[in-house]
């Protein structure tokens, strides 16, 4: 399989109190690096796709520490070296009925400083074959989303296949333009979209009724972009911060198909299991073009394995994903 995937974000370094313990009473952190485009792409590379990660880092051991990290999953980083300082966000592990919580301190980050013109698009995906991004990078500044819509001008004008969770993120959207004055420029370049109802008005700017299927919903946003070919979304069952069940639809235009549903009763970590499905999804329609069901079902039980992995991304296999598919699962130690 020689599909090349280029992934576009940035990557934070995340502190985690451990035990479960809350940031008021942390004296110590458990670090990780990670962030939904860097997830994916480290996702991907493990499942055996060639990868490449654009983002900037700064000139010291964080920016390099980073870089590191994504090399050790094959990931092949193409980075700009700029500014003083790599994001960060802190994340609270929730248990039970208290929800996780997660604060950011990425203002000024060295990624936040890249704009229009300063990466050289047309040479990245000179040997690629599907280009990934998501909402976050257009919600942190105007000048992010300018650059990400070069990005997508590029990589649609050289055939790419391209890709975009939707990411819907509130809190970030704090330069003076709303979500859905944005991203409907950017998602028009899209051929699959990862992303749910509660999206359509928020992100999309598609207006819905309340009685409107999820068939309904989705046929409403392949008319507003015409390029669009598939839509994903998950769903959570009877969720709380301790155990979920988690399942997923996949709406191809003319039928909503839908995956098994896998419970999830000890979360270890669920950070990272959008990002997990995501990359399963890719991966899915890269190996089984002609198997939506397939594809479907490899996402979801990639995503139900990284409730159980520490960190932002999945490091569960191809063999342990198709494995848990065909049934595998239950805890039962492999010898």
């Amino acid at each position: 399989m020689s599909k090349k995937v280029v992934t576009f974000g940035e990557i934070l370094l995340r502190l985690s109190p451990p035990s479960h313990l809350r940031l008021t009473q942390a004296t110590s952190f458990d670090l990780y690096y990670g962030c939904a485009e860097a997830n994916v792409a480290a996702s991907l590379s493990k499942f055996g796709l060639p990868v490449k990660f654009i983002t900037a880092v700064p000139p010291n051991e964080l920016g390099e520490s980073s870089l590191s990290m994504l090399r050790s999953f094959g990931v092949d980083p193409v980075v700009k070296v700029q500014g003083k300082r790599l994001g960060i966000y802190y994340f609270e592990q929730g248990a039970s009925e208290r929800p996780g919580k997660v604060v950011y301190d990425r203002e000024d980050s060295s990624f936040s400083l890249l704009k229009k013109g300063m990466i050289d698009w047309e040479t990245i995906f000179q040997d690629a074959d599907w280009f990934h991004w998501s909402g976050i990078t257009p919600s942190l500044s105007l000048d992010l989303a300018e650059l990400c819509e070069e990005a997508l001008e590029v990589a649609s004008k050289m055939g790419l296949t391209i890709s975009s969770d939707l990411n819907y993120r509130p809190t970030l959207w704090k330069y003076g333009k709303e979500a859905n004055e944005v991203m409907p420029n950017l998602v028009k370049h899209c051929d699959l979209l990862l992303g749910g109802a509660d999206e359509t008005e928020k992100v999309l700017g598609i207006k819905i009724n309340e009685n409107d299927s999820q068939e309904m919903i989705f046929a409403k946003w392949m008319k507003t972009f015409p390029k669009l070919k598939n839509i994903v979304t998950t769903q959570r069952i009877a969720a709380n911060a301790s155990s979920n069940g988690i399942s997923a639809s996949f709406w191809n235009g003319t039928e909503l198909l839908h995956s098994q549903k896998y419970n999830v009763s000890h979360i270890i970590d669920r950070i990272g299991a959008g990002d997990a499905f995501m990359a399963g999804i890719i991966y899915g329609l890269i190996s089984w073009p002609e198997d939506n069901q397939a594809a479907l079902e490899f996402a979801v039980a990639a995503a139900c394995l990284k409730h159980s992995i520490s960190g932002d991304i999945n490091l569960a296999t191809v063999n342990e994903i198709t494995a848990l598919m065909s049934g595998s699962g239950g805890g039962r130690v492999s010898r």
